[in-house]
């Protein structure tokens, strides 16, 4: 329901929204422009710390296990709305950045909205996206996978600048998404077949 009426473009834009808004948190976060060192920000709405508590749950209990948690989504939904409105609170102080890229209305569905509705009076109702998901999508904006994935090497985003920040969305604008009407596979890319998308047919 939430996403009758939405064109593949602008599912995509919300796509590099999320993505360009996890970018920007741990370049900010890296560069101390948030409270990374307060207790309360740490723990519970840092996106540079999020993965490691995820991958410690993982390793204890398995992957499996954050399949059935949905918490993580909820954070970062609840740090970008912290961004764009700011907080006043005991532990917590933060002044508000407002901003496209971190407003709440925008996409309205990433957070369980309806499109129109306004995020001060209508209850959000956040997407089921599993911990597991979140923690592949972390995963893979913080890493540099090598050797056929046995190996990775942790990205700093601390000497990004705005002109690489840029290319990033830029890179990012390449792609585009499309609705299909059956099943898709999506291979390893190779030099010669970059993007290898082929029906689950094909592939039988």
């Amino acid at each position: 329901k939430l996403l009758q009426g939405l064109n593949p473009d602008s599912l995509y834009e919300a796509a590099i929204t999320v993505l360009m808004r996890l970018v920007f948190l741990l370049y900010a976060e890296e560069r101390e422009l948030l409270p990374i060192n307060e207790q309360v920000y740490n723990q519970y709405y840092a996106i540079s710390t999020l993965s490691g508590q995820l991958r410690s749950e993982a390793d204890r209990f398995g992957e499996e296990v954050l399949e059935r948690h949905y918490d993580a989504w909820s954070r970062l939904l609840s740090t970008s709305r912290m961004i764009f409105t700011g907080v006043r609170h005991d532990h917590l102080n933060m002044p508000a950045y407002g901003g496209s890229l971190f407003d709440p209305d925008r996409f309205a569905f990433l957070e369980g909205r309806a499109k129109g509705t306004d995020w001060a009076s209508s209850k959000a109702q956040p997407l089921l996206i599993d911990n597991r998901t979140v923690l592949h999508i972390l995963d893979n904006i913080q890493y540099l996978y090598i050797r056929d994935y046995r190996h990775r090497q942790r990205l700093s985003f601390r000497a990004l600048d705005i002109e690489q920040i840029g290319h990033i969305y830029e890179g990012l604008l390449e792609y585009k998404a499309a609705r299909t009407d059956t099943e898709m596979l999506g291979l390893p890319a190779t030099r010669d077949y970059p993007l290898p998308f082929i029906t689950l047919s094909e592939m039988e």
